[in-house]
């Protein structure tokens, strides 16, 4: 038997609904981000290790959350976390630049901006106005230490994909000057297979605090939530004692 056109019409709204509520359902699941970055967030055997991912995993922990990290290249994670659907990147640098692109859970740590050079070749900056002297000055793209530069007028970037793959053209004289921030020198180094003492600070300019951001389809009531375990983390001692284990020199970020 024919259904009526009037029965076709409903089934049709029915599923056009479901597949409505299916796309809210997909959309409103936070999709956590990260990049190798460490101490602070890296992938070790395939598992998430560091000081953010240990906060972000005790905020999950308490919300009763179990969301997968995805690891991915910052320029990449940068991208997705402007969404569209509910995004979250962790560590991200609060700059003005960045304040309305994102809402905002922290500070959670605190980077601190370094211009590196070859070790005992002499290379000395007095100023950041010498810096912006010279012939080039590395960067990894869209992370916070190149948008502070261009915001200061530097017009002599060389911007690249990752921090690795600066350090070895730094040391193979593609460039004089490398502006990165210090945390994650020596385990990126390493990787590179590069000894710490190869490279030196020739200028220190600033410092910035790192935040879990998300995207700005990210409900208001999920940033709420995780705000709130956070703080909880910092009033009972526990966001301390991470950060210790992880970064034991540094002064944790307890304010929001």
């Amino acid at each position: 038997m024919m259904k009526r056109p009037s029965s076709i019409f409903r089934d049709g709204l029915a599923a056009l609904a479901l597949s409505l509520c299916l796309l809210q359902a997909a959309q409103a699941e936070l999709r956590l981000l990260s990049e190798e970055f460490p101490p602070v967030n890296f992938s070790q055997d395939g598992q998430p290790k560091g000081l953010a991912v240990e906060v972000v995993q005790e905020i999950q922990r308490r919300l009763g959350k179990k969301q997968r990290i995805e690891f991915m290249p910052w320029a990449r994670a940068f991208r997705e976390v402007k969404g569209p659907g509910a995004v979250a990147l962790f560590s991200m640098a609060r700059t003005p630049e960045r304040e309305k692109q994102f809402k905002w859970v922290g500070p959670i740590v605190t980077f601190y901006s370094s211009i590196y050079a070859p070790a005992k070749n002499g290379m000395r900056l007095r100023s950041m106005e010498d810096a912006k002297q010279a012939p080039a000055v590395l960067v990894v793209r869209d992370w916070f230490t190149a948008e502070e530069l261009k915001t200061l007028g530097f017009e002599n970037l060389l911007p690249v994909t990752d921090p690795v793959t600066a350090i070895k053209m730094l040391l193979a004289k593609r460039a004089p000057f490398y502006a990165t921030e210090r945390l994650s020198m020596p385990q990126i180094m390493a990787k590179a297979g590069v000894s710490e003492d190869a490279l030196e600070i020739v200028y220190s300019y600033a410092s910035s605090e790192g935040y879990i951001a998300f995207s700005l389809d990210t409900p208001d009531a999920e940033i709420k939530a995780w705000s709130d375990k956070l703080q909880e983390m910092k009033r009972d001692g526990s966001f301390v004692t991470i950060y210790k284990r992880w970064l034991p020199k540094d002064k944790p970020p307890l304010e929001r």
